[in-house]
Formats: structure tokens, sequence, C-alpha cells
């Protein structure tokens, strides 16, 4: 790949403290590993530079081209290898080669998954007398807010004290015996790994000065979404030369903890700080960039993309009546695209939640429509949506034991065991049977009353009316959330996308849609989250949920991180090639009234698909 100006100028560079601020689609990757390259084309050993990278997979990429550039270029020993990993990554090799000095047992400690902390802090609250009901979530969101401390360095006891009032102070214990339990157990949990790594270098100022020694050259690559953790270990660590990478614009991920303060204030933390700016866009047409730069202007340190492509590019903005007509106009752009010639994976459908692209999934299933989900699970895989289905299968066929088991299991007091003996009494006959065990009397009326009906939309609406309680009762925690799921698939049965679609074949849909092994990644349309999106691109992307109530989020608007959601439409917009659209419907599924987003420019022209 031959580089541009900007991009070599980064390459040569060689000062102590490098901010590289790199738009989407500008070449950053390939920038960053010609930089490495070019320092040990220019005699640096490999294993003095360190790279971070922010996922596995970019640690990996990086890794292969650089060894493409310098495979001709002789290592200084077997030992001469660059360290290339996330923060995490590179902790846990540092732990591993002398665990005790970190205060750990031995070298041969555990790190463990998230079901494991789980055991853990439901051992923990046990020995500080908290059991039943009382400890049934406590454990799940004491790891949320002991990680969110932790990576944002805000204080424990004040999240505590925000969270659990009168109580702090006995939680505040069961986290200190979560800590003594995993280091009794010599194990430690994901975040342990930096924390550890922190620790000793703020204790040890020798050992820090060693690494210092080792690593000359550090990279920093996507700096946006870096933590105050993160900073301290940069901090701590205070390399010869720091070169980070990033663009503010693309930070989205604060709910983890991410600060976009630190990239913003790199530049001013050091008068020696050398600033680089990429702004030639290698991947979309013109027309998209200019979206992406309208919806930053103003913001600090926007830059300014320009296309480097001669490439023309299509935008289209559409309103319709509802989600149900949304779902079909995506459908019908999907059908277009591939009809001249797209491939289905160059067709991606983006949305601010998981949850919104539910209705999508839905019309994708009745119209068989092969499809690949990114950020969060299918609606075919919510627990919730395998219980409705399972009654409805019964319903179609009362030789189903597989759903007939499902749906009795859904009823108060009726386990496994239960479930499988009336199965194996009932013989295909639900009704003037006496053996049905009281909490599930009502299910034979239930099917009943389904098969009474024939529209698709008629037996939806009777089952969600009826599994209403079960889903409440089942799901304690969510109930209401996964009630609103469910409600989402029966709106969606009554829309144009699934017209005189009947039972069977919405049944048959939701089968294959879970069949994900029998067909070519190339043969799915792609739906995603947009933080899920995130260092990806297509030919064709169509972001829905385009309005007012829908981006920004209704939260940001109370907590005052609209700029956030500002930054999550440019990501969005910022995947796509060629063919961008945007939609959203004049009613949302709750029935609010809304127009577009204020992030697409007032002067925007929308076609109107309703009356």
């Amino acid at each position: 790949m031959k580089l541009n100006p900007s991009q070599q100028a980064v390459v040569a560079a060689r000062g102590e403290r490098i901010l590289v601020l790199a738009g989407a689609g500008t070449g950053k990757t390939a920038t960053s590993v010609h930089w490495v390259a070019d320092l040990i084309k220019g005699g640096s050993r490999r294993s003095q530079i360190l790279m971070i990278t922010f996922t596995r997979k970019a640690a990996n990429e990086m890794a292969k081209r650089i060894e493409s550039l310098i495979s001709h270029v002789p290592k200084f020993g077997s030992g001469d290898k660059i360290t290339v990993g996330t923060y995490h990554a590179v902790a846990s090799i540092l732990l591993r080669s002398e665990g005790e000095a970190f205060g750990l047992s031995n070298n041969t400690f555990s790190t463990l998954d998230e079901s494991e902390c789980q055991s853990i802090w439901k051992s923990a609250l046990k020995q500080c007398g908290i059991e039943g009901k009382h400890a049934l979530f406590v454990p799940n969101r004491l790891q949320q807010m002991l990680s969110f401390s932790r990576n944002t360095g805000r204080p424990m006891s004040e999240t505590l004290d925000e969270n659990f009032g009168k109580h702090a102070k006995k939680m505040a214990k069961v986290v200190r015996t979560y800590e003594e339990l995993k280091r009794a157990a010599n194990v430690v949990d994901y975040d342990d790994l930096l924390v550890l790594w922190l620790e000793r270098m703020r204790k040890d100022p020798a050992y820090a000065a060693k690494l210092r020694e080792r690593w000359h050259y550090v990279l920093v690559d996507e700096m946006q979404d870096n933590n105050q953790l993160n900073q301290a270990l940069l901090d701590a660590l205070n390399p010869k030369t720091l070169l980070v990478v990033g663009d503010a614009n693309q930070s989205i991920y604060s709910f983890r903890g991410s600060d976009v303060s630190l990239i913003r204030q790199f530049a001013t933390k050091r008068s020696d700080t050398v600033t680089y700016r990429l702004e030639s866009n290698y991947r979309s047409g013109q027309g998209i960039l200019d979206l992406a730069n309208a919806v930053v202007a103003g913001t600090p340190s926007a830059l300014v993309l320009q296309s480097a492509r001669t490439l023309e590019a299509a935008i289209d903005y559409h309103c319709y009546g509802g989600t149900g007509a949304e779902a079909n106009g995506v459908i019908q752009w999907m059908q277009a695209r591939i009809k001249a010639g797209a491939k289905p994976c160059e067709n991606a459908v983006l949305a601010r939640s998981s949850k919104a692209l539910s209705e999508l999934e839905v019309a994708l299933n009745a119209n068989r429509i092969r499809y690949k989900k990114y950020g969060g699970q299918t609606i075919a895989d919510a627990a919730e949506v395998k219980d409705f289905i399972s009654f409805l299968r019964v319903s179609h066929n009362l030789q189903d034991k597989i759903a007939l088991l499902r749906a009795l299991m859904q009823f108060p007091g009726i386990g496994e065991g239960t479930a499988a003996k009336v199965i194996s009494e009932h013989q295909g006959s639900l009704f003037g049977a006496d053996y049905w065990p009281e909490p599930a009397k009502e299910l034979p009326l239930w099917i009943e009353e389904i098969q009474s009906v024939k529209e698709l939309p008629s037996k939806a609406r009777i089952l969600e009316d009826r599994i209403k309680p079960l889903i409440l009762h089942n799901y304690p925690k969510d109930g209401e959330e996964r009630l609103g799921t469910l409600h989402a698939l029966v709106t969606s049965t009554e829309g144009e996308a699934l017209a005189n679609t009947s039972l069977v074949d919405f049944l048959d849909g939701f089968a294959l849609s879970r069949s994900t092994n029998d067909f070519h990644p190339d043969d799915a349309v792609v739906l995603s989250t947009i933080h899920s999106s995130k260092g990806l691109e297509w030919d064709g992307v169509c972001l829905i949920g385009s309005g007012s109530c829908q981006i920004p989020h209704p939260r940001s608007l109370d907590s005052g991180d609209i700029e956030e959601e500002r930054r999550l439409f440019y990501v969005a917009v910022t995947r796509a090639r060629q063919d961008l659209l945007l939609t959203f419907p004049k009613a949302t599924d709750r029935g609010q009234d809304q127009k577009p987003s204020p992030f697409v420019p007032p002067e925007t022209k929308w076609k109107f698909f309703f009356s």
C-alpha cells in the first residue's frame, strides 16, 4: 500500500509524545503498522516495542501485517519479538512471569470468567449472611459496580452508597470478602489483571523503570476507548516514546468506563506532544462523508473527511407510518440491492439497540431472508420468544412433545419430571383429560382458543394476553422488558412484511433462522447494533430508527450525554461505502409521534411513505 503524505509524516515521527487523530476509513491501521515497521528497519529491536489494541482481533491483524513488512529484517536473537495485545493480555503475560511479585500465590493462578465470578460473589454473600431472594440479583450488580469503579477511578464506597444506601456498609463487607476468597483460591478476575499491574508499578518504581527500559516505544490503538485505569497504566509506564491513535468522535463506550476526555486532553498534558491528522478517507463516497462531517461539525478536534475514492455515494431518507412499514421498506431496499448484484453480506442494517432490530428480524424470518446478527442475541434466541413459540407450536401440532415440554414448564411448580409425565400420558389429546397438574389446567383452553382463530395476528394476540402472567413470574428481574420484546413480535405479525403469513410459515421462518450452519456467510445480510458495528464496513448500510425519540436515546437527554449519541450516529453513517439509507417511523412502537433525529441536517429532504 502506498501511503499518502499525511500517513508518511506519521511513519517518520520520532517525538516522545505523538497524537494521531485518524478519522473513520483513513488507514490508521496501515499507518500504525508502517510506523512500527519503520522503527525496526531503522535498527530498533522488535522486543523494544509494545502495541496495545482494543481487541484481540486487531492485535492479530496488526502482528501479521507488521511481519509481512519486516520479514527480511534479522532478529536480535530468539526473544526478539514485538509485544502486541490488549491491556489485559499484556498484563496477563507480566503476571504469569512472576505471580508472587504481584501478591499471588504463584504463577499458576486462574483467570475467572463471568459465571465463575458470580459463584464467588454468591459465596461472599452467604458468608456475610445475605441469602435467599435478597441475594438473587446482587452478584451481577456488585460485579458491574466493582468493574465500573475500577475502570473509572471512582471510589467503590461512593458507588455502594449511591446504590445501596443504608446497606452500603454491609455490601462493602461483601466486596472485601469477595477479594479475600479470590486470593485464597489464587484466582483473579478480568479487572484484577490491570489493577495488580498498576499497583506494582506504583509501589515499586524500579519495576516500572524495568518495563520502561524493556519497551522504549509504546503504540496505543483506539485511544478514544481508553478509560482512567488504562490511562493510569500509561502514566505509570511513562515510556520514552508514546504514540496514540484515535478519533474522539468515535468514542462510544462510556457505559464501559471509556472517557473521551483522555484523547482530547492528550495533546495538552505535555507541551512536546506533536499532533497529526489523517482525513483522507479510503472507504466512502464524498456524499456520505459530507453527511458525517455535518453530524460532528463544531465538536472539539473534529476531523473533516475527504474521499480519496472516485466513488458516487447515494443517500436516501425515508419516513414510514410505523415500525412494521419501516421493516417492510428496509426489506424492499435489501431485495432491490441484491437483485442489482450486491452480495447479501454487503447489506447491513444498524440500530441504536438490539431490541430495535426485533421487528425486522421477524420480517426477515417470514421472508426467508438469512441474516447474521452482531450485538445482542437474535430475537429467535430470546428465552421469552422461545417460550412463546413453544405454545404456538403445540397449537399447530399436538404431537410436538419438545414444544409441549417447554410450554408446561412455564407454569409455576411444574418441573421437567412432572412435565415429562404429563406428556407420556396425554398421547396427542389435550382435551377431556383430568391428569393435567393444577397450575396448567388452563393450557388446553389456551390451545383451543388459539386454534379457534385463523389469522396469525389474532393467534399471537390471544397468546400474548395469556402468557403475560407467566413471563412476569418466570423472569422477575426483567419481565416487563421481555414482555416488550414479545409485544414487538406480536405487533410485527400485523405489519405489511408478514401480511397473509400463515402460522406454519411463521414457525418455519423461526426454525430456519436458528439454523446457522447450513449457509455461507455471503448468503446472509447483516444486522447489528451501532456499538457492534465499530470497525466494520459495508457497501450498503441502512440505519433504522433515525427518529428524534430513538437517537438520541431518551435516557441520554436526562443524563446530559447527548454528545455520545451524536458520536454513535456518526459511527453508523461512516460504516457505509456507497449506499446509505436512513429510516424512521413517524409513530414509534410506543405510539410516540416523532421527527427526524436532530443529528440529521435540518435541510434534509425526506421521502414520506404514508398518507
